[in-house]
This record gives C-alpha cells, sequence and structure tokens, in this order.
C-alpha cells in the first residue's frame, strides 16, 4: 500500500508540469499574436494615412484645375 501512495505524488508532479509548460507556451503564444496584431495595426494605420495623402492630392488637383497633359493622354491612348 505504502508503494500506491508514493507512486501517486509522482505522476501528479509531472502532471503539474505539463501545467506549467502548457501554460507557459500558452503564454508565449498569445504574446506573439499580440505583437502580430499590433504589427498589423501600425501597418493598417500606415496605409490609411498613406491613402489620405494620396486623397488630399488628388483633391487639390481638382481644385486647382490641373489638367493632364497632352504628352500623357497619349500615352494613355497607345
Amino acid at each position: 500500500m505504502d508503494n500506491q501512495w508514493n507512486a501517486a505524488p509522482s505522476s501528479g508532479t509531472n502532471s503539474d508540469r505539463n501545467v506549467h509548460v502548457n501554460g507557459a507556451e500558452k503564454k508565449a503564444q498569445s504574446q506573439e499574436q499580440q505583437e502580430a496584431e499590433k504589427h498589423l495595426q501600425m501597418r493598417v494605420e500606415a496605409q490609411e494615412k498613406y491613402m489620405r495623402s494620396m486623397t488630399e492630392k488628388a483633391h487639390q488637383a481638382l481644385a486647382s484645375g490641373a489638367t493632364v497633359s497632352n504628352r500623357h493622354c497619349a500615352i494613355i491612348n497607345l
């Protein structure tokens, strides 16, 4: 009977280690996912900034009455 009692804590210790390792892995994966999401958010914001800039330049060009040069039209018509 003593052997049975001695065997139980050993398996429990392994289980505790597995839980600890799994918890650490999950934490690392969560941190990696948060970093990836942060990086993606930064890229989205940079793209939005670029698109706003291009839209503003287009509006300014239209407001100033800018026209497409004949040379540019000729290239497009090819």
